[in-house]
């Protein structure tokens, strides 16, 4: 999985995540500044809604369990979508070439920072949880080691208040 490579605290991730969300504003505003028309916006938000829930599908396996392999699968189709609808957004600007260039980056960079920061916050919103399968003999000693510790701790203490 993407995410899982990203083995930072809680509050790290957080705060990348905040901070993604601060600059999708930034760049949205320099996009404002090109002055598009409604139909290359509508493309993008559409686009950043698909990498987005890119984010959200490479996470299912975190949140509900699913399998890596129809996650990935999944992403992969949402990557796809993303995408094509980021390039049917710069391509509907028609303006002159310096234009595009601009619109093309911009929208590019807000692609990828709503991809980071909704999967980051979800890294941080689900930790990891590593349960590994126990072996019922190591459980056995388990409880009877913390049976006698029990024990010694109720002795111990029935000395100490004598």
């Amino acid at each position: 999985m993407f995410f899982e490579n990203f083995a930072w605290g809680e509050e790290k991730l957080g705060l990348i995540s905040g901070v993604s969300f601060i600059l999708i504003g930034v760049f949205a505003y320099f996009i404002y500044l090109e002055g598009l028309t409604i139909l290359p916006l509508i493309l993008l938000i559409l686009g950043m809604l698909a990498a987005s829930g890119t984010a959200v599908l490479f996470q299912l396996p975190r949140i509900r369990g699913m399998r890596p392999a129809i996650s990935t699968f999944l992403g992969g189709m949402g990557i796809g979508a993303a995408v094509i609808l980021w390039v049917l957004s710069c391509v509907s600007v028609n303006d002159n070439l310096i234009h595009e260039i601009i619109v093309f980056l911009l929208t590019g960079v807000e692609l990828i920072l709503s991809f980071f920061a909704v999967g980051f916050l979800l890294l941080a919103l689900y930790p990891e949880t590593v349960t590994k399968p126990r072996d019922e003999k190591v459980l056995v000693d388990i409880d009877r080691s913390a049976k006698k510790e029990k024990e010694s701790e109720i002795k111990d203490d029935l000395f100490d208040r004598l």
